[in-house]
């Protein structure tokens, strides 16, 4: 029987996949995809229905970049497709409690319409926001990883049955960051916070400054010119903080008739540049980082912009637009992006080991696409799976051409060799055994007791990479070998 027919016991091939056609699925830029049979619900019911009777994987709408829930040839619950998407607030507790189709933009014009706000969140808004919490995807500044505001999750067992988990169970943490191992989880609730507006301030400048200009916000995230000078690279900060009484936007850009007001001009117009010029990369690099550009814009948020924490002009980043300043931390258009986390404290010293390496990587013809781009995840989180469990952290985002992307992989391995307490961006990484070490046998053996536990039928499949990560059950033969196989 090959893996294409495979069913549960009393269950015939016929009662199930014949009902649909394969479809391919994409991760993010589709550099992973797979042939799968879709499935879309309409209820809890049919879908509790469905899952005690068949094998399948959960996926999510457009979030987990690297493909972590694309299983090849099998039944794939497609979240973000179906209609689940109950979003409800409870204002007396400040809460909001929403389903598995819900998408991050419509849970915050939810909370917008109650006058709240999440403590944070990602910055591409039409992932579903319990695939981007079992993913670990986060911003910067309080609560940075999203699931750190769960409170309670309820999920269907292997046998369709709910199971609910609060916070202070001992299972909860393991649940609340799981990747796929524990699925489908029909619904979250999160806390939410208050309107506030923000201070929002954009630099080009140089590492070395970036500790000063920084001082008092609540949250930064800065972006290398790969190609600039390694000693102090120019770089890109953005800042937030609480806005002040009296403080009004700004724009200070260099004189009209400048080499430097030439270059900003060009770096304003970075993304269409490499988009349309990508031999001109480096060289463009290298002449702003000699001309040495600084330049600075202060904007003063509102509080009901969804996006503030990434994007404080008005509108979405959808509605407008690349801006090298304001918008460096929405997903580029003009490249495949790799993220993990390092320990905050180190985070300057592993950029320049990075730019260090694929400086020499030139004469193998790989040229870093992009920025690299830093988040600091400031606080720590209780959740052993999140990137800042250990402590403060810094995600670093790597861009490359999507043909590229094994590139990406091979600077993440050397990141992992040279450095330690690299952790994986579930969402981003390369998911490699290397990791291991950074997330704990111990916690790692009690997200695979989890799943054993509620899930003994085996019907649950996560992605590969996941399963031999945590000794789930050996790697499935795909489509492709499958038919070999019966040829």
């Amino acid at each position: 029987m090959g893996l294409l027919d495979k069913v549960l016991p009393g269950r015939s091939k016929k009662d199930i996949l014949s009902e649909k056609a394969t479809k391919r699925v994409h991760s993010w830029m589709k550099v992973f995809f797979g042939d799968v049979y879709p499935h879309r619900f309409t209820s809890d019911d049919k879908l509790a229905d469905f899952i005690r009777e068949n094998e399948y994987s959960c996926v999510g709408q457009s979030h987990s970049y690297n493909g972590v829930q694309v299983v090849p040839g099998m039944n794939a619950v497609l979240m973000g497709k179906s209609t689940l998407d109950d979003c409800d607030c409870d204002f007396s507790s400040g809460t909001v409690t929403c389903g598995p189709s819900t998408t991050i933009e419509e849970l915050k014009r939810t909370l917008l319409g109650r006058d709240l706000k999440m403590f944070n969140s990602g910055n591409f808004m039409a992932q579903t926001v319990i695939g981007a919490l079992v993913t670990g995807t986060h911003g910067y500044g309080e609560k940075a990883t999203m699931a750190d505001s769960v409170t309670e999750l309820t999920f269907l067992n292997g046998r369709g049955l709910p199971v609910t988990l609060k916070r202070g169970d001992p299972d909860f943490p393991y649940a609340a960051i799981s990747f796929g191992t524990i699925g489908p989880i029909v619904s979250v609730t999160l806390e939410a916070t208050g309107l506030v507006s923000y201070q929002s301030d954009a630099w080009i400048t140089r590492l070395s400054k970036k500790e000063k200009l920084k001082k008092g916000s609540v949250a930064t995230s800065w972006a290398v010119v790969p190609y600039s000078n390694p000693k102090d690279p120019l770089i890109m900060l953005h800042s937030l903080r609480p806005a002040s009484v009296g403080k009004k936007a700004q724009k200070t850009k260099p004189k009209l008739f400048s080499w430097a007001r030439l270059a900003m001009f060009v770096i304003e117009r970075y993304w269409a540049i490499d988009r349309t010029f990508p031999r001109l990369r480096r060289p463009l690099q290298r002449l702003a980082d000699r001309i040495d550009i600084r330049s600075h814009r202060r904007t003063i948020t509102d509080e009901r912009d969804l996006d503030y924490l990434y994007d404080p002009e008005p509108l979405l980043k959808s509605q407008r637009s690349p801006d090298i300043l304001t918008g460096l931390f929405s997903t580029t258009h003009t490249a495949y992006n790799l993220a993990f986390h390092v320990p905050l404290e180190r985070a300057e010293e592993i950029v320049k080991f990075i730019m260090i390496e694929i400086e020499k990587w030139q004469s193998l013809r790989f040229y870093m696409k992009s920025l690299i781009g830093v988040r600091e995840l400031s606080d720590t989180s209780p959740l052993p799976f999140a990137g800042n469990y250990k402590g403060p952290t810094a995600a670093i985002d790597l861009f490359a051409d999507v043909r590229d992307y094994a590139w990406l992989e091979r600077l993440q391995r050397e990141v992992l060799s040279y450095f330690d307490d690299v952790r994986p961006h579930w969402g981003k990484s390369a998911i490699v055994p290397e990791f291991a070490a950074s997330l704990g046998d111990e916690h790692m053996t009690r997200l695979h007791d989890l799943h054993k536990k509620h899930f003994p039928e085996g019907n649950l499949k996560p992605n590969e990479r996941v399963r031999k990560l945590f000794d789930l059950g050996k790697p499935m033969a795909s489509a492709s070998i499958e038919m070999v196989r019966q040829d």
